[in-house]
């Protein structure tokens, strides 16, 4: 099981590489927290972001999942959303460790 020291750690990193790399790109959505859930033998790491612009999507998702799979196995799923006349890409991922 790993520490809630790790876990903290793992939670910070994510947060800040997403928002780096949405910054980077001028996307106005940041990632406020990753979510947890602790398993008996493992620990669940759970997030999503939105991305705006659909033009600079593949090379943000492409940076954020190279990113993501240094935890191994992710599971990551997108949907494009239109509401209320927005447009944007909801992407949620989750591993476990």
């Amino acid at each position: 099981m790993i520490s809630s020291e790790e876990k903290e750690k793992i939670k910070e990193e994510i947060a800040d590489k997403i928002n780096s790399v949405l910054e980077e790109n001028d996307e106005s959505f940041r990632l406020d927290k990753v979510n947890v859930l602790n398993k008996k033998d493992t620990v669940k790491f759970m997030g999503n972001y939105r991305v705006y612009d659909r033009r600079k999507y593949d090379s943000i998702s492409r940076e954020i999942n190279s990113f993501l799979k240094k935890y191994g196995d992710v599971e990551i799923k997108s949907k494009k959303i239109r509401d209320s006349g927005m447009k944007f890409t909801a992407v949620s991922f989750n591993f476990e460790l």
